[in-house]
C-alpha cells in the first residue's frame, strides 16, 4: 500500500478515486506545528525555530504514524507553493522514524491524468523552499513578538506591528492625511455643442496655452464666458488612428481578487475561500499564481472550446502570452479551469459565479485583439478676432468607435480589466468623418465649473493594486493583510472605501522613521531576498539575522510614555498609563524585569486609588512570597499570584475583599485553590497541570482529603 499525503480532506476523495486500488490517501489539514504562542520561539545566533505540535497536529502526526507504518511508500501532496513545501517537510520531519524515504508530488490541478503522471513523477523535498517559508514565519515573528509589545507600552494599549501589515496602515494613513490637507480649487472650462451630420458631439477648450506654473487653472470668470461666445469655428484638423487592445490575460491571484470585489462586492478572504472550494472540487488550477501565461495543453483546449461555441473565427492565429510583472515567481500557470466545456459546477451561487468569471475571462485570453478607431478633431475661430494675449482658442474632440469586437465578444469593455484604467479621460462616442478647414458652428457653449478632487481612498481592489505595484507582500498574503487590518479594528469601511481609524494613526506615528520595514523600498527588496532563497541564491540565517540586528538597533527608538508625578510603590519606578480589559490604570515601567505594581483610577473622579495596590502589597503570596492581584473572572473575583509567569499558581478566593484561608495541598504542599460549581464547593490542587490530582471536598469551611481515581 503506498500513502498520499495531502492539506485538505476536501481532495481525498477524488484523488483515491483516481489513484485506485493500492494507495490510501490521508489529509494533514493544513500545518501540524508553529510557533509556540507564549513566547517568541526564535532567538540568535542560529535563529533555529522552536517549533510546537498544535492540537490538531498531535491527533494528525498520530494517525499518519499508524497508516504510515503499514505504507511501503509515502507521496507528500501538499499544494505546490512555499507554504506546502514547509508542511511537507514538517510532516517528513515527525515520520521520519517510520519511513525512509518521502517522494514529493506536485500538482497544479486535481484531475486524473494530472495526479497520475505526477505520481509517476515524483522529485526531493525542496530545502531551499522550505528555507524560503520558514525565513517569511520567523521574520514575522521576530517583527510581531519583539515590536508589538514595545508598541502597546507606547500607545498604553494592545497594539500589534506587522512586517507587510505596517506597512499597508502606513499607505491607508498617508492618503487619508493628503485627503485632509487638501484644498479643493474651484476652476472653470468651456465646452462647445456641435450637431452635424446626425452626429451630436462636443469639444473641449484646450486650457494648456493659457495656463503657467503660478496659475495652474482656469479661475477668471471673464475670460471663460468671452471664451463661451465663441460659437463659429473651422476644422484644423481630423485626425484617425486605429489601435488593437490585446485580450487580458487569464486570471491571476490579484486579479482574481480585485474581479470578484469590483463584480460581486466579495473580498479577497472570501475570494480565496471561493477559490480554494473550486479547486479542491478539481474545478479549476491552482489559484495561487503570478504567472499570466497558460500551458500549451490549456491554450489548445480553450481553442477546441472556443470552436464548439461558434467563435472559431475569432481565435488568435498564434497563442496570446504576457509579460509577468516584476519579481513573479511564475511557478504555475494561470488560473482556468480543468475543463474548459463545463458550464455548471453543481456548486452554491457564489462558487458557481466565480467559476463563470474565470471560465470566461480564459476563454477571452485566446481571442483576437479588439480594433477600436480613435478619433480627434482640433477646430478654433477662422480669425484672430478672439485671441488672447496673441494665443488663439483652440477646442479638442475625442470619439472613438468600435471596428472589431474579436475578445470582447466575449467580455464587454467595463469588465474586461477589472476597470484597471479607470483614470483615463473617457471617450464619447464615434465623431463625423469632417474635412479640414471645414467650417462649423457651435449649437450652443457652456462654461463648466469645476473642482480639483482630493485623492481617493483606497477600496480593496484599488489597495491590492497599490500592494501588488510596490512589491508588498505577496498575491498570496494579501488577503490576510486586508483581514488582519480590518479585524483588528485598524480600518473602518465606508462607501466600499479603508479609512483609517485613530488606532493606525497612532501605530504609524509610533513606527514611522523608527524601523525600517515601514518602508516600501525595504519591504520590497525583502521579498526579493526571501525570493533568493527560494532560488538558493541567498542563505536563510544571513536573511534573518540581518532582519534582526535592524529590528534590535530600532527598538531602543521607541520608549514608554510615562504618565507624569506617578510613582511605583513597589520600586519607585515611573508609572505609566495603560489601556486594560476593564478600563485605564496606571502600571510600573519595569513590568518586564518582574516588578507587578498598579495603581487604579477612579472611573468616576478619575483620582487615584491606592486601594488596590495596597490590599496586592497587605497580602503577599502564601507560597514565594510575590504580591497577589486581584483579577475578575467568570465566577467573580479571585486572587492570583504575580509570579505565575515563573511557575507560581497560587490562585485563592475573594471573600470580603481579603484573600482566603491558604490550604495547602497534602500530597505537594501547592496552594489549593476552591473552586464553585452546580454540585457546591471543593478545593482542587494548585498544580493539576504538574500532575497533582488531589480533590478535596468542602464541608464547614474544612478541607476533607479526597484522590480523584486516575
Amino acid at each position: 500500500m503506498k500513502l498520499l499525503i495531502v492539506e485538505s480532506p476536501n481532495k481525498k476523495q477524488t484523488i483515491a478515486k483516481y489513484l485506485g486500488a493500492g494507495w490510501r490517501v490521508e489529509a494533514s489539514m493544513g500545518h501540524v506545528c508553529d510557533l509556540p504562542i507564549k513566547e517568541i520561539g526564535v532567538q540568535g545566533p542560529n535563529f533555529k525555530p522552536k517549533y510546537e505540535l498544535t492540537e490538531r497536529g498531535k491527533r494528525t502526526i498520530q494517525t499518519l504514524l499508524s497508516v504510515a507504518e503499514k505504507a511501503e511508500s509515502v507521496y507528500l501532496a501538499m499544494d505546490p507553493d512555499r507554504e506546502g513545501e514547509a508542511i511537507a517537510g514538517h510532516i517528513a520531519k515527525y515520520l521520519k522514524g517510520t519511513v525512509g524515504i518521502f517522494h514529493r508530488v506536485i500538482f497544479n490541478e486535481i484531475t486524473e491524468k494530472v495526479i497520475k503522471n505526477a505520481v509517476a513523477n515524483p522529485r526531493k523535498l525542496d530545502k531551499a523552499l522550505f528555507d524560503a517559508q520558514q525565513a517569511r514565519r520567523v521574520i514575522d515573528r521576530l517583527v510581531g513578538y519583539q515590536v508589538s509589545p514595545r508598541l502597546s507600552n507606547l500607545a498604553g494599549e494592545r497594539l500589534s506591528a506587522g512586517r507587510v501589515q505596517s506597512v499597508a496602515i502606513r499607505l491607508l494613513v498617508e492618503r487619508e492625511r493628503s485627503i485632509r490637507i487638501f484644498q479643493s480649487t474651484e476652476h472653470l472650462t468651456v465646452r462647445l455643442h456641435f450637431n452635424n451630420e446626425s452626429y451630436r458631439w462636443f469639444a473641449n477648450w484646450d486650457t494648456t496655452p493659457f495656463l503657467s506654473e503660478d496659475a495652474p487653472y482656469i479661475v477668471d470668470k471673464s475670460l471663460a464666458e468671452r471664451i463661451a461666445h465663441i460659437k463659429n469655428v473651422v476644422v484644423l484638423s481630423n485626425d484617425k488612428k486605429t489601435t488593437q487592445r490585446k485580450a487580458p490575460p487569464p486570471f491571476i491571484t490579484t486579479t482574481l481578487q480585485k474581479a470578484a470585489s469590483i463584480q460581486f462586492g466579495v473580498s479577497a478572504e472570501d475570494t480565496m475561500r471561493l477559490a480554494q472550494t473550486l479547486f479542491e472540487k478539481g474545478l479549476i488550477s491552482y489559484h495561487r499564481t503570478d504567472n499570466p501565461n497558460l500551458s500549451k495543453e490549456a491554450i489548445a483546449a480553450i481553442q477546441t472550446e472556443l470552436k464548439n461555441l461558434g467563435f472559431g473565427e475569432h481565435i488568435a492565429k498564434s497563442p496570446n502570452m504576457w509579460k509577468a510583472k516584476t519579481g513573479a515567481q511564475e511557478a504555475h500557470e494561470a488560473i482556468r479551469p480543468t475543463e474548459m466545456a463545463r458550464v455548471d459546477t453543481g456548486l452554491p451561487i457564489k462558487e458557481q459565479k466565480l467559476y463563470e468569471l474565470i471560465r470566461l475571462r480564459a476563454l477571452a485570453s485566446q481571442l483576437n485583439a479588439a480594433c477600436i478607431e480613435v478619433t480627434t478633431i482640433v477646430v478654433a475661430p477662422p480669425d484672430r478676432v478672439h485671441d488672447i494675449g496673441g494665443k488663439t482658442p483652440r477646442f479638442i474632440a475625442k470619439g472613438n468607435k468600435a471596428l472589431y469586437q474579436g475578445w470582447r465578444l466575449l467580455i464587454p469593455q467595463d469588465l474586461a480589466i477589472e476597470k484597471e484604467k479607470n483614470d483615463e479621460e473617457p471617450l464619447q462616442g464615434a465623431l463625423p468623418n469632417i474635412e479640414p478647414k471645414t467650417a462649423l458652428i457651435a449649437h450652443h457653449s457652456e462654461v463648466l465649473e469645476l473642482k480639483t478632487q482630493a485623492p481617493k481612498r483606497y477600496s480593496e481592489p484599488a489597495l491590492i493594486t497599490k500592494l501588488e505595484k510596490e512589491g508588498i507582500g505577496r498575491p498570496s498574503t494579501y488577503a490576510a493583510i486586508l483581514s488582519n487590518i480590518k479585524n483588528r479594528g485598524y480600518v473602518v469601511i465606508q462607501s466600499k472605501c479603508f479609512v483609517p481609524t485613530p488606532t493606525a494613526e497612532t501605530i504609524y506615528d509610533a513606527l514611522m522613521d523608527k524601523f525600517q520595514f515601514m518602508e516600501i523600498e525595504y519591504t520590497r527588496l525583502m521579498e526579493s531576498a526571501l525570493d533568493d532563497i527560494a532560488g538558493g541564491k541567498q542563505d536563510y540565517l544571513s536573511v534573518v539575522s540581518a532582519v534582526d540586528k535592524s529590528l534590535q538597533e530600532s527598538l531602543n527608538t521607541l520608549t514608554l510614555v510615562e504618565a507624569e508625578g506617578k510613582v511605583c510603590p513597589l520600586c519607585a519606578a515611573p508609572m505609566r498609563k495603560i489601556k486594560g480589559m476593564y478600563g485605564e490604570f496606571f502600571g510600573c515601567t519595569k513590568y518586564r524585569e518582574g516588578c507587578k505594581g498598579t495603581i487604579a483610577i477612579s472611573q468616576d473622579a478619575k483620582q487615584d486609588n491606592p486601594t488596590l495596590l495596597q490590599t496586592i502589597v497587605e497580602n503577599p503570596c502564601p507560597k514565594c512570597q510575590k504580591p497577589l492581584r486581584r483579577i475578575k473572572g467568570k465566577n467573580g473575583f479571585f486572587w492570583s499570584c504575580t509570579g505565575y509567569n515563573h511557575g507560581c499558581t497560587v490562585s485563592l478566593d475573594d471573600k470580603k475583599g481579603k484573600p482566603a484561608r491558604y490550604y495547602p495541598c497534602p500530597a505537594c504542599k501547592n496552594p489549593l485553590r476552591q473552586i464553585k460549581t452546580k454540585g457546591g464547593k471543593y478545593w482542587v490542587c494548585s498544580g493539576y497541570k504538574n500532575g497533582c490530582k488531589q480533590h478535596l471536598e468542602d464541608q464547614r469551611g474544612r478541607p476533607v482529603i479526597k484522590k480523584i481515581p486516575t
